[in-house]
């Protein structure tokens, strides 16, 4: 059956979000206005990734020194298994990892068509519930692979900057990446971040290959 609206495909990735994020693909945005923003938003994000690609230099340093120099410029301090939504944060890294350097290992990814009226309730539920089904699924992939097949040792750590605000730092000591997230004063916060990022720094063959530390450190210093 043919329909005046196109269905859009949603695929579920991993990344720093892990298992759980939705891309969504086939939308284009009707409101004339909102598209003119849009296309501007997206000049002057890529011009910022232009500058921000000119600016790196090869100066990586290792997960170690990162711990080192976060703790003693930051005052950071490593969280355990008590600190909340720990093990579902350690699993979407794990996720992450594996599909960027073993894919194979996860399986066939899915994709999720969303309904085509989001006023309609029921589909609605019903694609929210295929969304939790896949992710559980993802989870499953991820406890069934074991440590001797894909080493990891992921590592967590705080940094309270006063009332302004909480820094978390995710990183991996033996597949060598972080990710970093925050809640209050946004300005001081992405500061903070973006001198991590270039502190943890890329190798030369990071940039010649364009690796997904080097990305990250781009998608960092372009925001």
């Amino acid at each position: 059956m043919k329909t005046g609206k196109r269905a859009r495909a949603a695929s579920i990735i991993g990344g720093a979000d892990g298992p759980t994020a939705i891309f969504m693909v086939g939308h284009k945005e009707k409101n004339l206005f909102r598209r003119i923003r849009l296309f501007f938003l997206n000049y002057k994000y890529k011009r910022k990734r232009v500058r921000a690609a000119k600016s790196v230099i090869a100066a990586p340093h290792t997960i170690e020194e990162v711990i080192q120099y976060i703790t003693s410029r930051y005052g950071a301090v490593e969280a355990d298994k008590c600190y909340p939504y720990y093990q579902e944060r350690k699993r979407s890294m794990r996720y992450s990892l594996i599909q960027r350097y073993k894919p194979e290992l996860l399986g066939p990814q899915k994709s999720i068509v969303p309904p085509r009226d989001f006023n309609d309730e029921e589909s609605l539920k019903l694609w929210q519930a295929q969304i939790e089904e896949w992710h559980q699924e993802c989870q499953r992939r991820v406890n069934a692979i074991s440590q001797e097949v894909f080493p990891t040792d992921y590592r967590l750590f705080l940094i309270h900057v006063d009332e302004k605000g909480t820094l978390e730092i995710e990183m991996d000591t033996l597949c060598p990446a972080i990710s970093i997230s925050y809640s209050g004063d946004k300005k001081l916060m992405e500061t903070i971040s973006k001198d991590i990022y270039l502190y943890f720094g890329v190798s030369q063959t990071d940039i010649d290959n364009k690796s997904p530390r080097y990305q990250a450190l781009l998608i960092t210093l372009s925001a």
